[in-house]
């Protein structure tokens, strides 16, 4: 789900789409993201970084445990679908696409390396929310809605995502190390 725009002039006067529309439920490293209206999601320059998915710890889990079907399916589908690929023989432009269940009652792990560095403030939205101006009806401006992770991460975290309807969606983390803000973009696929 991206904006509907016919250029680059009509994009910055775009709304920003709510993550709620398509997410149910997510944490990262076992941090619950909070919704909310982020007043720091734009920053006037942009810093890089290494983050990415591991391809290590990627599975299904199904969230009505007293079916012992769809327990048994979740495992069976992280295995059929591979979740994520990141074999040197994949470019980094496609190494970024996850492949999730699309389900109330599907949790999918996907495990994103997030290096040395100590990241706060890291927010979970739509990536073409990066290009309007954050204004939209009943907010203050700047004010893009977003899921926000409290405290540090660092290492190897667990991005889990519940996704109720099937699509393509192109989402962003922007992060913040020390004053040097920076994104990773990722695609992913609800089936």
């Amino acid at each position: 789900m991206n904006l509907s725009t016919t250029g680059w002039n009509s994009f910055v006067q775009a709304q920003p789409i709510d993550p709620l529309s398509i997410i149910a439920n997510c944490s990262l490293g076992g941090i619950p993201g909070v919704w909310e209206r982020s007043t720091n999601f734009f920053q006037t320059s942009w810093g890089t970084n290494s983050v990415g998915f591991t391809g290590n710890n990627t599975n299904l889990v199904s969230l009505n445990t007293t079916d012992a079907t769809t327990v048994a399916f979740a495992t069976q589908w992280a295995v059929q679908t591979k979740m994520v690929n990141i074999a040197a023989a994949i470019n980094s432009a496609v190494s970024k696409i996850g492949f999730v269940k699309a389900g109330p009652n599907w949790q999918n792990n996907i495990e994103a390396g997030f290096g040395a560095t100590n990241w706060t403030n890291v927010q979970l939205s739509f990536r073409d929310n990066l290009g309007t101006t954050g204004t939209f009806a009943g907010s203050a401006s700047g004010a893009v809605p977003v899921f926000s992770f409290a405290g540090l991460i660092t290492g190897n975290m667990i991005l889990s995502l519940t996704i109720p309807n099937p699509g393509t969606y192109s989402l962003v983390l922007v992060m913040d190390n020390a004053g040097t803000w920076s994104t990773f973009e990722m695609e992913i696929v609800a089936l």
